[in-house]
This record gives C-alpha cells, sequence and structure tokens, in this order.
C-alpha cells in the first residue's frame, strides 16, 4: 500500500468564519452564544485548530458538523460540511424530530401572533391618545 495522498490543510478558523457570514449571523451574537468575547471570536477566526470541546460548542450554535471535515475519506470543498437536520439518522435527539418539528411551528406560531397582537395594541394606543388642540 502507497502513501496516503497528500490533502490541503484545513484552517478551521476559517471555515467557521464562511459559515458564520453564509448565516447571516453577527459577531455579537456569536459571541454570545458561544460564551466569548468578541476578541476571541476574531482570534478563533485566524486558528489553524482548535480545541473540540469550543468546536462542539461552535458545531451546535451553528448547526454545522465541522469535524465531518476531518474525515480521512472525503475531499474538503467549502460545501462539504454537514448540517444538522432534526431527520437524520444518528443524532442523539432523532427520536424527538416530530415534536422538534411541531414546537418549530409552534413558535413560528406564536411569533406571527406576536406581531398581530403588537399592531393592534399601536392601534389602540393611537385611537386612546388624547388629541391635542
Amino acid at each position: 500500500m502507497g502513501p496516503l495522498p497528500l490533502s490541503m490543510p484545513i484552517h478551521i478558523g476559517k471555515k467557521i468564519k464562511d459559515e458564520l457570514h453564509k448565516q447571516g449571523i453577527s459577531i455579537t451574537d456569536f459571541a454570545g452564544k458561544v460564551n466569548r468575547s468578541r476578541n476571541v471570536v476574531y482570534d478563533i477566526f485566524k486558528r489553524e485548530s482548535i480545541d473540540t470541546n469550543l468546536l462542539n460548542a461552535i458545531g451546535k450554535t451553528l448547526k454545522c458538523d465541522f469535524f465531518s471535515m476531518y474525515s480521512s475519506q472525503k475531499e474538503y470543498l467549502s460545501e462539504s460540511i454537514k448540517h444538522f437536520h432534526v431527520s437524520e439518522e444518528g443524532i442523539p435527539y432523532g427520536k424527538y424530530a416530530e415534536q422538534i418539528t411541531a414546537l418549530q411551528q409552534q413558535v413560528e406560531s406564536l411569533q406571527k401572533e406576536v406581531i398581530y397582537l403588537e399592531k393592534i395594541n399601536k392601534l389602540l394606543e393611537a385611537k386612546e391618545k388624547p388629541k391635542r388642540k
């Protein structure tokens, strides 16, 4: 058996930064979600390697499996990052997929209802304000 072909090294910080921008998440929001400062997040973007616990937390936050890029069985392109879906097999919460989907739909419905109620409140407040002479 011959030597394994060399592959391009993975710059994990760049991959994380690219995914963050792709999802449109601000640095401040992301920093809060991973319990780090903005400065630490910018430092993460420069790293070629990263602590596995931190990478796991980042992956959960962005719903991405960054570990899959390190598998020796694949070619690594930006589209090789796996995204989590509640219907995927092998994910621990897979047996709760139906419940999660129902709850997500309920949340979306409630968010729409809140917007509707806010509009009603604004109309009522505008109606109740005394007119100045």
